[in-house]
């Protein structure tokens, strides 16, 4: 694809914009909230979005067994595949565990993205930590819709 062709196809991106819902659930466990602030990025068929900023004003997000939605208009991604999300590691406790279960609501998690324009929801499993001093300490994460064999996101 020729520099002018993405050129053209990012602005067709910032033109359009979409109206979505971002649903997060933090795990109930232990130091399982978080204090970083917390960003995402939408990728689909049309391209990706910019890296947005999840965070209710007048709340305190990703706090231990909770689930917190944010209302975003962001660029219009098309058929989403796949996520990017993120944490800045700051604050006093950074660490988060982005998860919940069926079940106990702990050790296992996502991420629900609602299209309210197209009326298409979308579910990203995390089931990790997003820290770095938890698990494999990373502070960011690319969810899939669903991995091919080789661990990479399908379109």
């Amino acid at each position: 694809m020729s520099a002018l062709s993405c050129l053209q196809k990012k602005l067709q991106l910032e033109k359009k914009r979409q109206n979505y819902t971002v649903i997060v659930e933090t795990g109930d466990i232990s130091d399982g909230g978080t204090s970083a602030n917390v960003f995402i990025r939408l990728y689909g068929s049309n391209g990706m979005s910019s890296r947005i900023t999840l965070n209710n004003p007048q709340r305190n997000d990703f706090e231990r067994g909770q689930t917190d939605t944010f209302h975003i208009n962001a660029e219009d991604v098309g058929d989403m595949y796949k996520i990017w999300i993120d944490h800045d590691n700051t604050g006093s406790k950074p660490g988060w565990y982005l998860n919940k279960d069926g079940y106990k609501t702990i050790f296992c998690g996502k991420v629900t993205i609602i299209d309210n324009d197209r009326n298409k929801v979308y579910a990203f499993p995390c089931y990790e930590w997003l820290s770095v001093d938890e698990g494999d300490r990373q502070i960011a994460r690319e969810l899939c819709l669903s991995r091919a064999s080789d661990g990479t996101c399908l379109q």
